[in-house]
């Protein structure tokens, strides 16, 4: 059981409860993942995340998956990069740290806890190439998952390219 990170999309596209989201010219990358997640997190749509000797981490939608895409696009270019990169999965209850250094053609992700919750192992490595396909289809599974519900915010970037693959 090493690290993991999947979306699995709503099956319906109508949403339980909740306002109509319009888009401003100004709403930033931050402002519109919130509101998504918001969206998302009122379907059937499941985040999850498993490793360090957990096989279901605690995570939610509407909060967990919005830290998570809000570092996305930076966790993706960096892995790309070949360069470190960190995750900070702060919310509470959750309150950990991931690391990501590249060794030749893996990436190790050391995890840090800030809670009693210790990770067993704390390091884990996993493939450049297969982090990177992991990451992107979280990113497609995300865009879709949008385009699903019918939210207006799959039509603007980076999510309309993420539909198709490009994240």
């Amino acid at each position: 059981m090493g690290f993991c990170c999947t979306l699995e999309r709503p099956s319906s596209s109508s949403l339980t409860s909740g306002a109509p989201i319009t888009l401003e010219v100004e709403d930033d990358f931050e402002s519109l993942v919130m509101a998504a997640c918001g969206m998302l997190g009122d379907t059937d749509c499941r985040f999850h995340i498993q490793g360090f000797g957990s096989l279901e981490w605690p995570v939610d939608v509407a909060y967990d998956l919005s830290a998570f895409i809000e570092q996305l696009p930076d966790l993706i270019a960096r892995i790309r990069m070949q360069s470190h990169a960190e995750l900070d999965m702060y919310s509470q209850g959750i309150e950990r740290t991931l690391e990501f250094t590249p060794k030749g053609d893996l990436v190790e992700i050391r995890c840090l806890s800030r809670t009693d919750w210790v990770p067993k192992p704390s390091i884990e490595s996993v493939s450049r190439k297969e982090l990177e396909k992991m990451l992107s289809k979280l990113a497609m599974d995300f865009a879709v998952s949008l385009a699903v519900i019918g939210s207006p915010i799959a039509q603007g970037q980076p999510f309309s390219s993420w539909a198709s693959g490009n994240a």
